[in-house]
């Protein structure tokens, strides 16, 4: 053979070998074609995190969150209803308008907001709730002659005075909760949960996976056809892969140290927040798994692939099913979970994104009645205009009744927003100073005469309402 149509044969045959290789691996990154099922179930599985997305805020709804911490505002609002049904008169509600007037100053620690609420030209009801450093509380002439007030310490003593049980697991202390801080993970924090995705994918055998081709799934009304790949463990690999995760967790500090700061920023109790007693608490389940692994229950994990995406997320722990959608595409953005067990109880909770906000919604499912909770949020304006306004829409429904309002708030921006109603100045009932009995029986009287002024004021335009707090 010629020396030219040599190395023209072998530059033939090297070109399709490049190409036959590059085809492979395109193949093998977007498709499952060379995967078995176990790695193909974890490669959506590790697409799980992606349906936090939904929470990111828009730039300009960070800007302003962040200049209120550091400048002080003023604020005015209005809420009217626009719609009720099986409630009462809808001539009557949409005459009804709560006012709202507040200044804040973040770095101060302080805030008053006056709320007003009137019917036509009749006030029904008026009230300021206050801050100053860790007190929070509310005066309303017709409730009591001072304020009634909280302090932010001690919370979990405080639930128990209010008659909450199983106080144990609330905190000392709540702080507001940030959501992009929850979220946040370091570089090394994601590195050393590869240590517990190894776990998982190790521990399972490989008769442990299944793959279902063609599986229609319905999401938000719309289906999908999918393939789906299963993870299904026994009672006894449930516990022995529970066992080796907690066992690599008691060990690990970084990941104790991250996952008990997250718990604060939830307002979690002790139980998980300090290091020692959350590590006795892990190192206590491990001796429990291990003594009796039918504890563990059985477990399985389905996700199913629309697209090369992991679109949603099915787990059943023993009777209870949970399932995580999660859809982005040109016309929406969102993300549903959904909780049911046996007794057919349901609840779905489901956020949608927007490019200038967002809209959430809480329902509950249970004996063929619903109730549910809708805030459709979105932002306008900007900070630098100094000109930026919030606009909700909050539908509540409960069975067959059902009732919408719509809140428009101003926000500006200034440092003359004057003085504040200081708490202190005035009469103060701080609860948290009270011994058991007593604070519960200031509380119900408390009770009962918000519901006296509830029922009467609303009787006297016209409804009749039940009370809002049922007293024993």
């Amino acid at each position: 053979m010629k020396p030219n149509k040599l190395k023209r044969n072998l530059i033939i045959i090297f070109s399709i070998i490049i190409l036959l290789i590059a085809i492979i691996f395109v193949l093998y990154i977007t498709t499952d074609i060379f995967r078995t099922k176990r790695g193909a179930f974890f490669r959506y599985f590790i697409q799980i995190p992606n349906v936090f997305d939904v929470l990111e805020t828009s730039s300009n709804y960070q800007n302003c969150q962040k200049i209120k911490e550091e400048k002080s505002y003023l604020t005015n609002g209005e809420m009217v209803i626009t719609d009720s049904n099986n409630i009462a008169d809808e001539s009557i509600m949409s005459k009804l308008k709560l006012n709202l007037s507040g200044k804040v100053d973040n770095i101060s620690e302080k805030s008053n907001t006056d709320i007003t609420i009137s019917s036509e030209n009749k006030q029904l009801f008026n009230m300021t709730v206050a801050r100053d450093k860790n007190l929070y509380g509310f005066y309303a002439p017709k409730i009591a002659d001072g304020y009634i007030v909280v302090r932010n310490d001690g919370i979990n003593d405080l639930a128990e005075k209010f008659g909450i049980l199983n106080t144990n697991n609330i905190p000392d202390e709540l702080v507001p909760i940030n959501i992009q801080k929850i979220l946040e993970l370091s570089n090394n924090e994601k590195k050393h949960l590869q240590k517990y995705l190894e776990i998982i994918k190790n521990q399972a055998p490989d008769t442990a996976y299944s793959k279902n081709n063609n599986e229609q799934i319905e999401i938000d009304g719309k289906r999908y056809q999918t393939n789906s790949y299963t993870l299904t463990l026994n009672s006894q690999q449930n516990a022995n892969l529970q066992i080796a995760l907690l066992e690599q967790l008691t060990k690990d500090s970084i990941m104790m140290n991250m996952i008990t700061s997250k718990c604060k920023l939830l307002n979690l109790g002790e139980s998980f927040t300090d290091i020692n007693t959350l590590n006795n608490i892990l190192k206590e389940r491990i001796e429990e798994l291990k003594n009796d692994s039918s504890i563990a229950g059985s477990f399985s994990m389905t996700v199913y692939e629309y697209k090369q995406k992991n679109i949603q997320t099915k787990i059943i722990i023993d009777d209870t099913e949970i399932k995580l959608s999660n859809v982005s595409d040109e016309n929406k953005d969102f993300a549903i979970l959904e909780l049911q067990n046996s007794s057919n109880r349901k609840i779905i909770a489901e956020i949608n994104k927007k490019d200038d906000g967002h809209s959430t919604k809480l329902q509950k499912q249970e004996d063929n009645i619903t109730d549910s909770i809708e805030i459709e949020y979105n932002m306008s304006g900007t900070v630098e205009e100094n000109n930026v306004q919030n606009h909700y829409i909050i539908k509540l429904v409960n069975d067959i009744k059902n009732i919408t309002f719509k809140y428009d708030e101003n926000v500006i921006f200034t440092d003359d927003i004057g003085t504040f109603k200081e708490i202190q100045d005035g009469k103060v009932a701080v609860i948290n100073d009270y011994d058991v009995d007593y604070a519960r029986e200031f509380i119900k009287l408390v009770k009962n005469q918000i519901n006296s002024v509830y029922i009467n004021e609303a009787a006297s335009i016209g409804i009749n309402l039940d009370p809002i707090f049922s007293i024993e």
